[in-house]
């Protein structure tokens, strides 16, 4: 059996021929075996890896895996958070593999560093580097499943968490007893029943001091809110296991609902999804079916609400998540993806320029004549046909700004930007998205769209300026 360091594999150099750990049959044990099997959630054949950080509910879940016979990994990690008493949980693990022969992974990480870098709380932190580290476990060993330690009593701080941040109906079925390769098989049981039997059984543990602390919300409920429920209800930890698994039955049905109406919902139209909000009104709980299909681009429900509550309202409302817009159109409402803001960019082209790749692509070509030299045919709305001695360069590329005018390409006076986006019944992110071609302050070009009059070519041009995208 080995010792197993994240970067360094050595072979203990002492090795007992029997496990010290010996544990008596409990109810505790029938009801694991029993979980286990109801919930299909691995066998006597799956290699299990299982974190471990020395506390009471993963030491009780390494107890119950040894009791049922089950072989299995352990992977700690010391987030270095908790100086001598993290080194201490460590040491106490390493231990622990040692004597009962049981294959130990542990590392070391920067917490507080990697918290600093990404802009992330220390909670959140430790566990992108411990799932990082995990799944690479798992794909360097052959891992079936990750097993962890989360309890009756975590689902329900979760249930509270989730509900307190406005996560729908999928936060409030709160933690499942399986998702992809990772296993709860502990969930059955109550903080006080893992308390009885690691009691029972002598099992030892390590204590972290930062469990007895309220800055954290888990704590806080943990400690404070969850105890005062139990005082209206000495049941409650029970009562509201058994709504859970409600939920997560009718999270079920509603996921299955969801994912038809998303196809009938959820419409490309270029690189944007459009809803139509006259079928969304027709449809069975169209608040909850809104948040959900929102939900999956980063729109919390307090959110979701605000959209359900604008749909009867002016077009060009605008809502955004960490990683997606929304607009409410006329009909529609259009989703995409957030993208570099060239609000307030100017790009430049040269005379000497046959080519730009960004932020749009263009090729610029010259040839003497007039309008008779052009086919009619090659008049298209991707490609302008410009009288090159009514421009100067260095042209300018940008994007539209308000009180923006131009005199579109057969017509006599100016016309707002504004205006001419309206009539042509532009959604806002059509707006957003479009580029100007400028000479000097005048708009010579929107680009795909419509040259300016005072640029076009006619029979008295002697030189022709051809862009197209």
């Amino acid at each position: 059996m080995y010792d197993v360091n994240y970067k360094n594999h050595y072979l203990l150099d002492e090795m007992v021929t029997e496990p010290i750990f010996v544990c008596f049959q409990t109810e505790m044990t029938e009801a694991f075996n029993s979980y286990i099997n109801k919930q299909l959630l691995f066998n006597k054949k799956n290699k299990l890896l299982v974190a471990v950080s020395g506390g009471k509910d993963s030491m009780a879940l390494c107890s119950l895996l040894q009791e049922t016979e089950y072989s299995f990994s352990v992977a700690h990690c010391n987030f270095n958070l908790r100086g001598k008493e993290a080194d201490a949980d460590e040491k106490f693990m390493i231990d622990y593999c040692k004597k009962n022969k049981i294959v130990c992974f542990h590392t070391k990480f920067n917490t507080n560093t990697y918290a600093n870098k990404k802009g992330i709380s220390i909670q959140m932190a430790a566990r992108e580097l411990r799932y990082t580290w995990f799944n690479e476990l798992i794909a360097e060993h052959d891992f079936d499943y990750l097993l962890t330690a989360h309890h009756a009593n975590d689902n329900i701080e979760t249930f509270f968490i989730n509900l307190l941040r406005g996560s729908g109906t999928n936060g409030l079925k709160a933690i499942l007893p399986k998702q992809g390769k990772v296993i709860r098989p502990l969930l059955f049981a109550t903080r006080a029943e893992i308390d009885t039997y690691i009691k029972k059984n002598k099992i030892a543990f390590r204590e972290d001091s930062s469990n007895r602390e309220d800055k954290y919300l888990r704590n806080y409920l943990r400690l404070h809110i969850i105890p005062a429920f139990k005082k209206l209800n000495p049941s409650f930890e029970q009562t509201l296991t058994n709504e859970i698994e409600v939920l997560q039955q009718t999270n079920l049905i509603l996921i299955k609902e969801v994912k038809k109406q998303r196809k009938k919902l959820l419409v490309k139209d270029g690189d944007a999804l459009k809803i139509s909000i006259d079928k969304l009104n027709k449809t069975t709980a169209s608040k909850l079916i809104l948040f959900e299909l929102i939900n999956d681009f980063g729109f919390n429900s307090s959110q979701a609400n605000d959209v359900y509550n604008s749909l009867q309202a002016q077009s060009g409302k605008t809502f955004i998540s960490h990683t997606h817009t929304l607009i409410k159109d006329r009909s529609f409402l259009i989703i995409k993806q957030k993208e570099a803001d060239y609000v307030s960019s100017d790009f430049i082209i040269k005379e000497r320029d046959k080519e730009i790749k960004h932020p749009v692509k263009l090729k610029i070509t010259f040839l003497k004549g007039n309008i008779k030299s052009i086919p009619s045919k090659d008049f298209t709305s991707n490609k302008a046909f410009i009288d090159a001695d009514k421009i100067t360069f260095p042209l300018t590329l940008n994007k539209w700004q308000q009180g923006d005018r131009f005199i579109p390409l057969g017509m006599k006076g100016f016309k707002k930007l504004s205006d001419f986006f309206t009539a042509e019944k532009a959604s806002l992110f059509d707006k957003q998205n479009q580029w100007i071609l400028r000479s000097k302050s005048d708009i010579v070009w929107l680009v795909g769209k419509r040259i300016d009059d005072r640029f076009k070519v006619t029979t008295s041009t002697k030189n022709i300026c051809i862009i197209s995208c």
